[in-house]
């Protein structure tokens, strides 16, 4: 064999060499891009998103009720999406500048990336629909809220949700107490709210009757069911409707009724006995009414020095006024107001109601501030902090108030306003 055609082999089992090397290699980089987006870079990307999302939503919180304090438009926005993506790319490249007549190998090379990222939008709720139910008065059965804050003491919510409570005889007002961190009688309003707490306040549901057009006879009222089709008969199945029948000189005739279950505010009837004595009507009392432990003598008394004050009232009527969203953000910018100005006596401290069953720490009972924040402070592990018009204001995660308590009513409250419609159907701002 000559010299050249040995050279010629080799020549070609180099370039075959060549060859399985740059597949090797790029197999490698395959394999590699596709091992890069794993269930555990999935779940790094979800928690980020997820802590993220927090705190964007404390944040927006914070943020308005700092914007109420200072009197300024509150502003509101929501992701309502987000899109996760993941993305592999691989480049491979060879070369064969130099060739070793001893191994008869080339040089060969690979490389890959590998990235990762979210999509979302971000909406905007300052629209029509979503003021619409954020500035209308907060449903009275909310005062019965059973979510989240379930074991959010009732002085906590009541005193967020209720804009005023008034005592009423034959449609005058007898005393009116509000809700108003700046007024100079707070704290008269505060003594009225909690002995009505323990005087069991709560939201009970009655029934409530309302005919629907006028009494018909039997044929009238079969024509006008049978126009209605299977619709009348299901709500009847269902009790939402009934028929009534009526006779009035000697002649029978039906009335449709609508039934619903309506909430009013009731108490406990031996509780408020207990207390009030004879100050409230028995209108207000609630039908399903325990005998309940007695008094503790701190309260008793407390009660004793109010009722002297309206002793000459009897049977007066118990209205409630209920805010709306917006209005609980103004009243915490009013506490906000009344925490910073530097009168701790300013401060609105909430004592829980006392608990019907033992076993509850001294601790539970103490007051609280309803909602402290640190302006400006340097705080160690802070909640959620925000800056606004130069300055930081920060919620402390472990101090002794019920900050956090009350951002998490708040953002109950916000959702609970985010009505068909609220979200628009395209996005303000789209961030990549």
């Amino acid at each position: 064999m000559t010299l050249a055609t040995k050279f010629t082999k080799f020549r070609k089992r180099s370039q075959r060499m060549r060859k399985l090397y740059i597949i090797a290699s790029l197999s490698l980089a395959s394999v590699g891009g596709c091992t890069a987006i794993n269930s555990n870079s999935f779940s790094d990307m979800s928690s980020a998103y997820r802590k993220v999302i927090e705190e964007y939503s404390n944040s927006n919180i914070l943020l308005n009720i700092v914007r109420s304090s200072q009197n300024m438009p509150l502003s509101f926005a929501d992701i309502p999406s987000v899109i996760g993506t993941g993305s592999v790319t691989a480049e491979a490249e060879a070369s064969a500048a130099a060739v070793s007549w001893q191994n008869g190998m080339t040089s060969a090379s690979s490389r890959f990336a590998v990235n990762n990222g979210f999509t979302f939008t971000q909406a905007s709720l300052d629209n029509a629909e979503f003021m619409k139910s954020f500035l209308k008065e907060i449903p009275l059965n909310h005062l019965g809220f059973k979510g989240t804050e379930r074991m959010l003491p009732k002085a906590v919510s009541y005193t967020l949700l209720i804009e005023s409570i008034e005592l009423r005889n034959s449609n005058k007002t007898v005393a009116h107490f509000g809700n108003d961190p700046q007024s100079p009688d707070y704290n008269e309003f505060q003594l009225v709210l909690s002995l009505l707490i323990e005087a069991g306040l709560t939201v009970e549901y009655n029934k409530v009757n309302t005919p629907i057009g006028p009494a018909l006879d039997k044929n009238e009222l079969t024509k006008t069911l049978s126009s209605w089709g299977t619709s009348a008969l299901d709500h009847i199945a269902k009790g939402n409707m009934k028929v009534q029948k009526i006779t009035k000189d000697e002649k029978e005739e039906y009335q449709l009724v609508l039934t619903e279950l309506k909430p009013h505010v009731c108490v406990n009837k031996f509780s408020t006995k207990e207390l009030l004595g004879d100050l409230l009507h028995q209108s207000n009392f609630c039908k399903n009414s325990l005998r309940l432990k007695k008094q503790p003598k701190d309260i008793v008394y407390k009660a004793d020095k109010f009722a002297t004050k309206y002793n000459l009232q009897r049977n007066t009527e118990l209205l409630i006024v209920v805010r709306s969203p917006g209005n609980v953000f103004d009243f915490l910018g009013s506490v906000l107001n009344s925490q910073l100005s530097g009168d701790e006596s300013k401060t609105i401290m909430i004592t829980p109601n006392t608990p019907q069953h033992a076993g509850y720490s001294e601790s539970y009972m103490r007051p609280r501030p309803l909602f402290k924040v640190y302006k400006d402070i340097v705080i160690p592990d802070p909640a959620f902090s925000v800056r606004y018009k130069g300055s930081s204001y920060s919620v402390s995660d472990n101090d002794n108030s019920y900050s956090k308590e009350v951002i998490e009513f708040m953002s109950t409250l916000i959702t609970v306003a985010k009505i068909p419609g609220a979200l628009p159907p395209s996005p303000a701002v789209l961030v990549r």
